[in-house]
């Protein structure tokens, strides 16, 4: 291994496929032309190498920088494993009548929990009635501009913690840690949602990104 592959090997580290070999093509630009002008100079080819190697700077620093604006690998893993399931959902009938199915047996089975008397079940069942139709139907709705999504998306965490509040009732500050438990998946996938958004154009982003 060279020393600039040894240098793109670290500045790649945890990038996507896709971005890394942007990171490549374009270091491999910058390498070339700081070597080529270091030979116009009269610098034999060894020193060339390391003053054009030099002048990319530390791989460290590079790789926390392309982070920052590139895909990660596990950012594109998110986005391609979405958008497979989006296309599953979407395009497999008998899989959306069943997610649209769901959320509706839910509900019914809490109006029958509340007239049987059963709050506790019922509060279960109507919070998952409505956390399913938040996850479940989102997909389908006309949301596809930045503006509808935050909106939506602040609609949802409220909807959400609603929903949560509701299954925990008076025991929510005495099982904080379930009620962290529950929301902290959702957190992460969240968080490197926003990650995605700001680093795709919005004319990149697909539907799983809106909402």
């Amino acid at each position: 291994m060279t020393e600039l592959e040894f240098w793109l090997a670290q500045a790649t580290r945890k990038l996507s496929r896709e971005a890394g070999q942007q990171v490549r093509q374009e270091i491999g630009e910058h390498f070339a032309s700081a070597r080529e002008a270091a030979l116009e100079r009269g610098v034999a080819a060894g020193q060339a190498d390391q003053a054009a190697l030099a002048a990319l700077g530390d791989a460290r620093e590079a790789n926390r920088r392309y982070r920052e604006v590139l895909l990660t690998a596990a950012e594109a893993r998110m986005l391609n494993d979405g958008n497979r399931e989006a296309r599953a959902y979407c395009t497999v009938a008998w899989v959306k009548a069943l997610l649209l199915i769901l959320p509706a047996a839910a509900l019914a089975g809490a109006v029958v929990c509340f007239r049987a008397g059963r709050e506790d079940v019922g509060r279960g069942l109507l919070a998952a009635a409505i956390g399913m139709s938040l996850f479940f139907l989102a997909p389908y709705l006309p949301i596809y501009t930045p503006s509808r999504g935050r909106a939506f998306r602040a609609v949802k965490w409220a909807i959400l913690i609603g929903a949560l509040g509701l299954t925990f009732g008076s025991h929510l500050m005495s099982q904080t840690w379930l009620f962290a438990s529950c929301l902290w998946p959702i957190i992460w996938v969240e968080w490197t949602r926003t990650a995605i958004r700001r680093k795709l154009p919005v004319a990149r982003w697909p539907k799983q990104l809106y909402l």
